[in-house]
Formats: C-alpha cells, structure tokens, sequence
C-alpha cells in the first residue's frame, strides 16, 4: 500500500468517527472536519506549509468522493434539522429499535459544533410509522426544559 493510500486510509477512518461524533451529513462534513479536525488538524502540523496544502486538497478530493459513495454513506444515520424555539438551527439523527409492536428510540441532539444530549421515548402499535413517531417526538420534546439529557456519545454505534 503506498503512503498516500496509507494517509487516504486513516484520513477516512478519522472523518467516520468525527462525522459520528459530531452529526453532520458525510457530503456536508469534509470542509468542517478538515478545518476543526484534532486529527487532521495535528497531522498537518508535522508537514511544511507548502505539504500542507497538497494534503489538505488530496484529503479534500478523497473525502469528497466518498462522500458520494453509497457504500461509505449507508453507515451514517440520516441527520435531521429543525429549530429551537429561539430559532436556532439542530440537528439531530435517530436510532430506532423496532420490535414487534413496539419501538424505542434515541435522538442525538447536536447545535452547531456543541453536542447537546439525548432524547428517549418509545411508542407502540401495529403498523406504527416509528421513524416518524420518533421524529416528531424528539422535535416536540427539544425545547422543553430537562427533556435533553447530556449522555456522552458512545464510541461505537
């Protein structure tokens, strides 16, 4: 493997796991994670201005291009928006378990760059579009006081 395949390599590996960890939609993360990455920020440090550059454009290009590759999206939950009732954009994704006639979900809250917390519920019925029982539970429940609950992010989901 060459070294920029090694760098493309781990380059991806830490954009997945800042893209978890932050909320953002893959296609609309590059530039964000290239610019606030820890990672990407401190490999930069080691290079000379000049190397700097050809891999801030190489990671871009790479990025960019599996950002639209199905088989890399596909492992990101769908990052849903709304506002506050000051206006202030969200966003949020949900993780549904679905039973028989029952579903739990977890909302993931997130207000620009700060991580806000977590919103629980469930709900129940045959047939039930949980997803959007889910969506609109998480919607109704973020500006109302202690229904977001600051949980730290798990380091695998």
């Amino acid at each position: 493997m060459s070294k920029s395949a090694k760098s493309a390599a781990r380059h991806e590996t830490a954009f997945a796991s800042w893209i978890r960890r932050n909320g953002y939609p893959p296609a609309e993360a590059v530039e964000r994670f290239l610019e606030m990455s820890d990672y990407f920020l401190g490999e930069l440090e080691t290079l000379e201005p000049s190397e700097r550059e050809k891999m801030i454009s190489e990671a871009r290009a790479y990025l960019q291009r599996r950002s639209t590759e199905d088989n890399f999206t596909m492992q990101f939950p769908t990052v849903y928006l709304c506002k506050d009732k000051h206006g202030r954009q969200l966003r949020y994704t949900v993780t549904l378990t679905i039973g028989e006639d029952q579903a739990e979900w977890i909302g993931r809250v997130w207000a620009d760059d700060q991580y806000l917390g977590e919103v629980t519920g469930s709900g129940s019925g045959p047939k039930a579009n949980y997803l959007a029982l889910a969506r609109m539970h998480i919607e109704s429940q973020i500006d109302c006081q202690d229904a977001i609950v600051k949980r730290p992010l798990p380091d695998q989901w």
